[in-house]
């Protein structure tokens, strides 16, 4: 006897998914790599909706209402960047090697020296600052940290000065005003899962034989 459908999918995004992507909201995996992992995904999305092996893999994240493999590993990269960007140092210590020019609630900030050591370097080989974005071509590129704040430039602005809330205010010993009308870490969280939606939408829609 199967799993109703809202077992199956609270089972496939809770349990299956994060072992899948296990690592993903860190490392970028290739092409390459994301196809050996979606052979697994379509088996999640048949197991969810006990659709036969001869239903063709551009409808099954429709049927069963999971997002293709490559936009949710993207998602979760995206959660775990805003994360970074909305915690303080003693949560998390990257944060406190992040570009003194990005608005983050945090006040205490290391010193970044990684520029003043690369800045002998001539032409390509220098990084690109956080705020810019990057070339066709691929000779220079962001530094990983730099990287964290350029791909959250939807939430941030093209300026890069959109104020963002602080996380975990509970376990902090200092109090922090009052986000913007809209801008908490929750809300924040729910327009990264919007965009997933538009980007499901827009790569993914639904194929003219199938009304």
């Amino acid at each position: 006897m199967g799993l109703p459908p809202y077992l199956c999918h609270r089972l496939a995004a809770s349990l299956l998914f994060p072992i899948l992507s296990y690592g993903g909201d860190i490392f970028h995996t290739t092409v390459h790599m994301v196809r050996k992992l979606a052979v697994f995904w379509h088996k999640v999305q048949r197991w969810c909706t006990n659709c036969c092996s001869c239903t063709l893999t551009d409808i099954l994240a429709m049927k069963a209402c999971l997002p293709p493999l490559e936009l949710l590993l993207v998602y979760k990269r995206r959660l775990a960047n805003l994360w970074v960007l909305c915690s303080r140092p003693e949560i998390h210590p990257a944060t406190a090697w992040l570009a003194p020019s990005l608005q983050t609630p945090s006040l205490h900030r290391h010193s970044p020296d990684h520029w003043a050591l690369l800045a002998r370097k001539a032409g390509s080989c220098l990084p690109l600052p956080w705020l810019q974005r990057r070339p066709p071509t691929k000779n220079r590129a962001h530094l990983p940290l730099d990287a964290v704040p350029h791909s959250m430039l939807f939430l941030l602005g093209p300026d890069g000065l959109s104020p963002l809330p602080v996380t975990s205010q509970h376990l902090l010993a200092e109090s922090y005003p009052e986000p913007p009308e809209g801008r908490t870490y929750p809300q924040l969280r729910r327009r990264c899962r919007d965009l997933l939606m538009e980007e499901w939408k827009a790569s993914a829609p639904a194929p003219a034989r199938y009304p």
